[in-house]
Order: C-alpha cells, then sequence, then structure tokens
C-alpha cells in the first residue's frame, strides 16, 4: 500500500504529537444542514471492500474548499454531503505532497502455560482447558494478522520449575531457547507463521508463575534486539498472580505469590521507551488467597499506554483486559484479542505539524482517498468518529489519521494501492459523528 499526502494553504492549528492509536478519537465540530451533492465521478463511500455509490447532482463549494453545507474551512465543521475525490481536487486540496511512512505493528507475545492453564475456566466440567483456549485464539488471531506483521513469542515457564530462597539463572525457571524471535509473519505458510504454530501445537502446561522474569526476558530479548521498525506492543495473558520473582526466586506456589510492583514498574519503563503494553488476566487471575489480585494488572494496563476508557484501577471496570469473570471463557477471549488485534494493526497515518508554508495542519480539514492496485476508480473515504467505528477513518487523540478496520483490512490487502490525505477542505463524513 503506498501512500501519499497532499495539502494546500488554507490551513489552521494542529499540534501533530506522536503516540499510540485505539485511544478516544479527537472530535470536531459538524455542521449537518441540508444541501446538494457536488459533482464528478463516484460519491463518498466508507471503504470496505463494497462498490461505490451513485452520482449525485450538483452543488457548491465555498472558496476555502469547504462545502456549502458542511461548515466553512474557517470554521474548522465537517462536511456531511456526498461529495468527491474529485470534487475535492478540484477545490484548494491539490498542493504540496509528502510520503508518509504507514508503520507495521510489531509485537511481543509472553503467554503464561504454568501448570494451572491447564485446568478449565471457572471449574467449568465441560468445554477445553484455560491453555487450550488460548492456544486456539493465538493461532486464530495470528492467522488474521497481515504478512507485513512482526510477531514473536515466549511461553513461561513452559519447563519444569521449583521453588528457591536464593536468586537463580533465568534459564532455571523460564524456557528462555524456545523463545522465538520477533521477525516478519509474511504470507500463509511463512517459515515464521510455522515456527509460531508448531511452539502453539507442541507446548504444554507446567511449572510455576515466573511472570517477571519472562515478560523482562522477552522485552530485552524479543522486543528490543529487534531491529524492525514499527509500533511495538508486548501482549502478557497470564492467569494468575506471579509465584516466582525475577531471579526464579520464590516458592512457586499459588499460595506464595511474588511481588508485582517490580513487574509493574518494568512495563512502565517499556512505555518511556516507546513500547506498549496490553495485559490479559485469564480466569484464575482475578484473587489470591482471597485478595484481589486484578488491580496489579489494571495499573500495569495504566502505566503501558493501554488502558480501557473510563477504567478504575481498582475495578470494579478494570483497566486492563479482566476475563476471569466471563462465564464464556472462549469468546471473550477471541474477542478480545480481536480487538487488540483491531487496534495494534490499524493503518495509522502521522499527520505533518506544518505544510509547505510553515502552516499548521486543521484536524477538521482532512480527507483521505484510497485507489485501488487494480487501477480502479478512486474512493473517497469518509470520516467516522463512532467509536464502533469499522469502515472509514477517524484522528486518535494524538493526532493520527487511523483507517477503521474493515477500511484497513481492504488498504492492507492491496499492497499495490494508494491511500493519499488531502488537507485544506472540510473532512466529509460517513455518518456516526459524536
Amino acid at each position: 500500500m503506498k501512500v501519499r499526502v497532499l495539502t494546500s494553504l488554507v490551513a489552521l492549528a494542529l499540534a501533530s504529537v506522536t503516540a499510540c492509536s485505539g485511544k478516544e478519537p479527537r472530535k470536531g465540530g459538524t455542521n449537518e444542514s441540508s444541501g446538494g451533492t457536488a459533482t464528478g465521478g463516484t460519491t463518498m463511500i466508507a471503504l470496505s471492500g463494497g462498490s461505490s455509490g451513485t452520482s449525485g447532482s450538483s452543488g457548491s463549494s465555498n472558496a476555502n474548499g469547504g462545502s456549502a453545507n458542511g461548515g466553512s474551512a474557517a470554521s474548522g465543521g465537517t462536511a456531511n454531503v456526498q461529495q468527491t475525490a474529485a470534487d475535492l481536487r478540484a477545490n484548494a486540496c491539490n498542493g504540496w505532497t509528502n510520503e508518509p511512512e504507514v508503520l507495521p505493528v510489531v509485537l511481543m507475545l509472553v503467554v503464561d502455560n504454568s501448570a494451572s492453564m491447564n485446568e478449565r475456566p471457572n471449574r467449568s466440567q465441560n468445554g477445553g482447558t484455560k491453555w487450550e483456549i488460548t492456544r486456539d485464539a493465538l493461532a486464530t488471531t495470528i492467522e488474521g494478522m497481515p504478512a507485513t506483521a512482526a510477531v514473536g513469542v515466549l511461553f513461561y515457564p513452559n519447563m519444569n520449575t521449583s521453588g528457591s530462597d536464593v536468586e537463580r539463572p533465568i534459564d532455571q525457571c523460564v524456557n528462555i531457547n524456545a523463545l522465538i524471535p520477533i521477525d516478519l509473519l509474511g504470507a500463509t505458510g511463512s517459515a515464521q507463521r510455522n515456527q509460531i504454530g508448531t511452539a502453539l501445537a507442541n507446548t504444554r502446561p507446567q511449572g510455576s508463575t515466573p511472570t517477571h522474569d519472562a515478560y523482562d526476558y522477552a522485552l530485552v530479548h524479543g522486543m528490543n534486539e529487534s531491529r524492525l521498525t514499527g509500533n511495538r506492543f508486548m501482549l502478557l495473558i497470564t492467569d494468575g498472580a506471579p509465584t516466582l520473582a525475577k531471579g526464579c526466586q520464590g516458592g512457586g506456589m499459588p499460595d506464595t505469590p511474588a511481588p508485582t510492583d517490580p513487574i509493574i514498574d518494568e512495563v512502565h519503563s517499556a512505555r518511556l521507551d516507546g513500547v506498549r503494553s496490553f495485559l490479559i488476566g485469564s480466569p484464575g487471575s482475578e484473587s489470591v488467597n482471597n485478595m484481589d489480585n486484578r488491580p496489579w494488572m489494571s495499573l500495569a494496563a495504566v502505566l503501558g499506554a493501554t488502558a480501557r476508557d473510563g477504567c478504575s484501577v481498582n475495578g470494579p471496570q478494570y483497566c486492563h483486559i479482566d476475563l476471569s469473570q466471563d462465564a464464556d471463557f472462549k469468546s471473550a477471549l477471541n474477542a478480545a484479542l480481536a480487538r487488540i488485534l483491531g487496534l495494534i494493526t490499524s493503518c495509522t497515518f502521522d499527520v505533518p505539524a506544518k505544510g509547505q508554508n510553515g502552516e499548521t495542519v486543521n484536524p477538521n480539514q482532512i480527507n483521505v482517498i484510497y485507489t485501488p492496485g487494480d487501477g480502479s476508480e478512486e474512493q473517497l473515504i469518509g470520516r467516522n468518529d463512532a467509536s464502533d467505528c469499522q469502515d472509514g477513518w477517524q484522528m486518535d487523540a494524538d493526532g493520527r489519521i487511523v483507517l477503521c478496520p474493515n477500511t484497513c483490512f481492504t488498504a492492507q490487502n492491496d499492497p499495490d494501492g494508494k491511500v493519499e490525505l488531502l488537507f485544506g477542505c472540510d473532512s466529509v463524513n460517513t455518518g456516526g459523528v459524536r
């Protein structure tokens, strides 16, 4: 997928910063009074692999590139009319160009396969074990990731373990030789996909829960040793409190939990280095010794920059992905991984802070055009600021353009396609503006 940015001299104010996508989108004002549609080409569509709509009747545009009924460029309104890419090009939106980089995802999985993962979730008598459900969900998730994504895996402990009162080398409680280094997934049947698939199939639950050693090793020797560029994420999945502290120390039993503050500090340190961390708490992670075990994972999600909107560290709406109480763990885990996948593989575009002559960019005067690689007609993708956006694009809280999941999937699977960002005309809305 090729990317090009177009902008005009009509631009006002946006300070562009770089951070993660997937946050509540920044919202612009709207004006939805009625009027005619503009002429020329296909109508605006929300790209989801379907066909474009029909052409509309002639309408008018203002001198600044805003639509007659979508709010003026000066006021930064969002157009809610059926315009086309040709309409925008004919106005003030075809000028200075730039080619930003679409950042791929770099993901390191840190997955608990301790002995307790061999239990069925929430004492269920039916269905698979927590490990079987996790294994199958991860396989499905990785299968759905694009070839441009880079993934590594460390299962932990992935070996028999024992307790210790003294510090020991990490290979005494984590099978570090089984770490799968981060590499591009590539196409179906690639060496990396096959290696991960084989590891998932052959791994068996056993041992204690040395979460700090595992996370630290995966961060240092998985994530940090990777030279691949992209949006970098750790994903920790565990079903309980850590039972061994860093250095493979501790009793190694569920009733002798290890300290969690050092893990929280590690997650925070990773964030300061540009790595964000998701945490999934499987059934069993809710309590230890009749004490709520979830707040440490919740705080880690906050400091790892992946907290859910409206969450509280101490619950009941925890900030990590808490699946401990879900009656259907299988469905809940698949949904959680799908949500994470949608966030981390989003097509994210940095917005230039300045135009050709040093002017700043108005976030309400951005439009996105997609041209399929097969040479078919270009399509104007509408802005969609709905929290559950599936088609279209939106701007995240850090000033980046993010294609919604269906639109992103279409673009990612079209290596010869082209995405253009046009600046200067009021954003054309595809609905769902809040």
